[in-house]
């Protein structure tokens, strides 16, 4: 979902690959390629893109997919969403979304007890998404909820900052 080589100043990850910012990401041993082919012609149209295609994959596996537990979820859908938020957003506001969520639809702490919004995939935060799903039998309204929470961070960056509008088209193309 995320793009192959952007370096957009407007954005303020700054260069980015398979959207990992060499800002954030500044271990991933794909910029090493990439430094490789900035001075040749055609960058950066002639960078291997499936090269670093291969090696982001098991960067963001490491990063967001098991930091965050999704092997575990009982729901793919609901696996899927956190971990692209964690691409697009950050690990953060992926988990922080979750756990807000979680502490609306857990009737009154009936199902677990409320977590602290933390933006951390501990064990509490996988426990609510077991809990919350064997007592619901699904979790479509956690997705929802976890949905709109995402939309209600993007609008306002592009309300607050103009540039920022440049790029809500395709934040919001990705929900």
């Amino acid at each position: 979902m995320e793009g192959n080589y952007s370096n957009d100043k407007n954005d303020s990850g700054g260069e980015t690959v398979w959207g990992l910012t060499r800002k954030d990401d500044s271990d991933w041993p794909g910029w090493a390629i990439v430094d490789q082919y900035r001075n040749k012609i055609g960058y950066p149209n002639n960078l291997p893109f499936d090269q670093l295609a291969d090696l982001a994959k098991p960067y963001w596996k490491k990063k967001a997919w098991h930091y965050a537990r999704l092997n575990q979820y009982p729901d793919q859908s609901l696996a899927d969403k956190v971990f692209r938020i964690s691409v697009n957003m950050g690990k953060f506001w992926a988990i922080a979304f979750l756990q807000r969520s979680f502490n609306v639809l857990n009737r009154r702490a009936s199902y677990y007890f409320d977590l602290k919004v933390d933006g951390v995939a501990g064990p509490k935060t996988l426990s609510a998404v077991l809990a919350y799903n064997a007592h619901e039998g699904n979790t479509k309204n956690l997705l929802t909820a976890v949905t709109g929470l995402q939309i209600s961070r993007y609008i306002p960056l592009g309300e607050a900052n103009e540039k920022l509008e440049d790029f809500e088209n395709g934040w919001l193309n990705a929900i």
